[in-house]
């Protein structure tokens, strides 16, 4: 078999020959972006044109997603997984290899996975009820739905059902009933209900039915000779987007396979699971039956890893959308991925911490994340809130980012190229690119720490998931990013990791399944080779009595301490229907030995202090010390001595953004400086002296100087048209200069100022607002590149007594050329399917934007320093 094209590095603790030097960079630790192959219309030329723009730019891999084509341009178009196709991929994949470079690859063609090869045995296949009446002597003549009649009963008031299925004939019901009043049940199962969202030529088809191992093994199979073919590598992952297989609810083998897993025949419970009966009975079957669903489709993802895995490949899943187990089904993979769309908000934290904690509590290594979907209207998307999102994520326990993302665009395509509509545009052509490598460099610096060491041990918080999972509703309940405030927040699981957030505990969460292997090691919850001091149970109803029995062993593995804590009572019963009086007869003999031990419900979390600031933070453990990655999320500046929270004999601060980075003095503790959306990483070492250059924080030595004088600005490339060049006394939009070629413009200008600095040599520079990124000058020497608030830049060493030369290189965004193409009229929106839309999936048309504001809005100030 052949060899992984680019493995993870080993967890090994954070070893590096200088004490202020940053982690060596690897493929993992910079971005990542997935790269939608429009038609599959590349070309080796193009294609190494691309990846050595994207290397250059300081992205480290990428995932190849095969979608729909580009109107014109479908002689271009490879049928995936042909004979072109696989050169093609093979030529990227050798390419990234040269360029010190990763690929992942689809196992498919747009999502979810399905395609041509799936027969209509294979497809997902819905599951339809029939519910209707009958009265003795009466005939009946019920047309059915379309489909197959899984099970057909009719059920009288009192006595056995009665089995429907030899009256069926032609999809109808013909039968009289006997004596009495008759409910008749039945259930209809359809396949091929979904095609291939957004799939690329030669991979149109029916989706595949996703709680099938039989199906995925022959969906597979189709991979098998394509990827085998002479000088073709394997992918480093194969990756398995969010669950979007609509409709599903049905597998051929589910009353088997129900009975096996659940302990009855789900036909035996036809009316309540039709919501007739008692409630709580309706609710235990339906909960079984959802139960079911996610034990299939974890052996569905389970049937893909292994046979990525006999491959020589890693998986990436992202198990968010699914009806069942988030954290068991994450835990599959070899890189559980999580996702943001559209908005950045503390409140989804815990939603992201599910695809971290299946990594932590199975012993991976990364944890990655589709980033920066949709975050904002197309061509709009600021910098700033790129590096908010960013930084939230890694809050969330990501540490490796893929953008979402960049489309191949060939060269002679006509700006803006080829898009994708459901992402933030990060290519070439979409106004980020130009200061792009400032950005990938922050993210490498941060993710390079996120990636070493382990996470730090907190807390354990147990997923009640059997209490979601009966509710009792009709419908199958699917765990999105987008109706988390559904079946999420109004948890009292949700509530407890909030407050467990808010209180600055670490915490990871754990599942009935993960709970299982847990052990007691040195007074201490072992799990994944990981120790926790404490398991809270958040307020839980159901629990199976395997768990229940398991604390209790955990409990009673150690005199020393408390390892279970119950955040309100114990819960109270099992979940299910099958032998529910002995289940509960268990689980009330094991509330009892707690309650003997002497177990009392946990009040309420500290307030921490530093967490109502804004200040957030994630910690890595060493050997030898930590790695602490703080982010001011507050609107005021912070200013403080804090403490580093453990046993620390010194202390290294680095600063991701610029790169800086010195030895601190905590001889009086250290103080922590962050303006609004800063962030910094402290090393501390628990057992020696680091050594380098020391710290210091730039530190104020009298009021800011405002720079005055005649700005010089000349545009240097863009379009539609470099505008003339203009002087200006008074910073504002270029766009406020008289002409549409001003108002049009997207693209690049370099504003120059001459300026008497007198003795002033140390300095911070702060460029006020810019519209949207900045490279700096002075005297001819980079000074650095802003691209988030705030926008200063530290000028020691560059500045000069008397004359300087100031030069700053303004990039503004994509929008204002785009609207001007569609005042125009102009057809560039020329893509296959969906073609091109806006946030809210309506016809894109940028016409009626306003110009927004470009360049250097100012004011620009020198701030001495001391």
């Amino acid at each position: 078999m052949k060899a992984l094209a680019l493995s993870l590095l080993a967890l090994t603790p954070l070893v590096i020959a200088n004490d202020t030097a940053w982690p060596p960079v690897t493929p993992e630790a910079k971005p990542w972006t997935r790269w939608w192959w429009l038609g599959s219309g590349v070309d080796a030329a193009n294609l190494t044109r691309e990846l050595e723009a994207f290397s250059k730019a300081g992205i480290g891999g990428v995932e190849i997603c095969p979608i729909y084509g580009a109107k014109g341009y479908e002689a271009r178009d490879l049928p995936f997984l042909s004979e072109k196709w696989t050169a093609a991929y093979a030529h990227t994949a050798k390419e990234t290899a040269r360029l010190g470079m990763g690929v992942d690859l689809t196992t498919g063609t747009g999502w979810p996975f399905g395609g041509p090869q799936v027969t209509d045995a294979d497809a997902s296949a819905s599951l339809e009820s029939i519910k209707s009446k009958a009265t003795g002597g009466l005939a009946v003549t019920l047309a059915l739905p379309k489909g197959q009649v899984e099970v057909l009963s009719a059920w009288p008031d009192q006595g056995d059902p009665v089995d429907l299925l030899p009256h069926v004939k032609s999809g109808r019901l013909e039968w009289t009933a006997p004596a009495g009043n008759w409910r008749i049940h039945g259930l209809v199962s359809k396949h091929g209900i979904q095609k291939v969202k957004r799939a690329a030529p030669g991979g149109a088809g029916w989706v595949l039915d996703p709680f099938s191992t039989t199906s995925i093994d022959r969906y597979l199979k189709s991979f098998d000779p394509a990827l085998d073919r002479p000088e073709v590598p394997e992918p480093r992952a194969h990756f398995h987007d969010s669950f979007e297989y609509y409709g599903a609810g049905w597998a051929d083998d589910l009353f088997t396979k129900f009975q096996q897993l659940r302990g009855y025949d789900l036909r035996t419970q036809l009316p309540a699971f039709h919501g007739e009966g008692e409630p709580d009975t309706v609710a235990r079957v339906r909960a079984d039956y959802r139960e079911t669903l996610s034990d299939l489709h974890r052996d569905y993802l389970a049937q893909w890893h292994d046979w990525a895995k006999a491959r020589g490949s890693l998986t990436r899943n992202q198990a968010h959308g699914s009806p069942g187990n988030l954290l068991d089904h994450y835990a599959v993979a070899d890189i559980p991925e999580t996702e943001i769309f559209r908005h950045v908000d503390e409140a989804q934290i815990p939603m992201l911490q599910f695809a971290a904690s299946a990594a932590h509590l199975t012993g991976k290594k990364l944890v990655s994340a589709e980033t920066f979907t949709w975050l904002g209207e197309h061509f709009q998307v600021t910098p700033a809130a790129l590096k908010e999102a960013a930084d939230f994520v890694w809050l969330g326990g990501v540490n490796h980012i893929l953008f979402h993302g960049i489309p191949y665009s060939p060269q002679d395509a006509p700006w803006p190229g080829w898009l994708f509509y459901a992402s933030t545009h990060m290519g070439p052509n979409g106004g980020l690119w130009k200061d792009l490598p400032a950005f990938n460099a922050y993210i490498t610096r941060v993710q390079s720490v996120l990636q070493s060491g382990e996470p730090e041990s907190g807390v354990l918080l147990y997923f009640p998931i059997h209490d979601i999972w009966h509710s009792g509703e009709e419908k199958l309940p699917l765990f999105t990013m987008h109706n988390q405030d559904q079946w999420l927040y109004p948890t009292s699981f949700y509530r407890t990791a909030m407050a467990l957030r808010k209180a600055g505990i670490p915490c990871e969460f754990v599942s009935d399944r993960m709970l299982a292997s847990a052990t007691v090691e040195n007074g201490e919850i072992r799990i994944g080779g990981r120790s926790h001091g404490v398991l809270f149970v958040p307020e839980t109803k159901f629990m199976p009595v395997e768990t229940a029995k398991h604390l209790l062993k955990i409990e009673k593995s150690s005199s020393e301490r408390t390892h279970i804590s119950f955040v309100g009572a114990f819960p109270n019963d099992v979940p299910g229907l099958f032998d529910l009086t002995g289940r509960r007869a268990e689980l009330a003999r094991i509330r009892k030995e707690f309650e003997d031990i002497g177990i009392e419900p946990f009040g309420n979390f500290p307030k921490n202090e530093l967490s109502e600031k804004g200040l957030r933070q994630v910690n890595r453990s060493h050997p030898d010390g930590s790695s602490l990655f703080f982010v001011n999320c507050s609107t005021s500046r912070f200013d403080q001595v804090i403490s580093l929270g453990m046993e620390t004999k010194s202390a290294v601060v680095f600063d991701p953004w610029s790169g800086r980075s010195g030895v601190a003095d905590i001889a009086r503790g250290f103080r922590l400086v962050l303006a609004p959306g800063e962030s910094r990483i402290v090393r501390t070492y628990s057992n020696k002296q680091a050594t380098g250059p020391r710290w210091t924080d730039p530190e104020p030595a009298g009021d800011p100087i405002p720079l005055t004088g005649t700005w010089q600005v000349r545009f240097l490339d863009g379009g539609p048209a470099l505008p003339p060049p203009f002087e200006t006394p008074t910073l504002a939009s270029w766009t406020t200069q008289p002409g549409d070629a001003y108002r049009n413009f997207s693209g690049t200008a370099v504003y120059r100022l001459e300026f008497d600095a007198k003795d002033l040599t140390k300095a911070l520079l702060d460029l006020g607002e810019i519209a949207h990124t900045a490279k700096v000058r002075l005297n001819g020497k980079p000074a650095g590149t802003c691209w988030a608030p705030p926008h200063r830049l530290d000028l020691s060493g560059l500045l000069e007594k008397g004359k300087n030369v100031l030069e700053v290189e303004v990039t503004n965004l994509a929008a204002n050329r785009i609207a001007d193409l569609d005042r125009r009229k102009v057809e560039w929106k020329a893509f296959h399917e969906i073609n091109f839309v806006n946030i809210d999936y309506k016809p894109f048309d940028a016409a009626v934007w306003p110009a927004l504001p470009s360049g250097l809005l100012g004011p620009v100030k020198l701030i001495p320093l001391r």
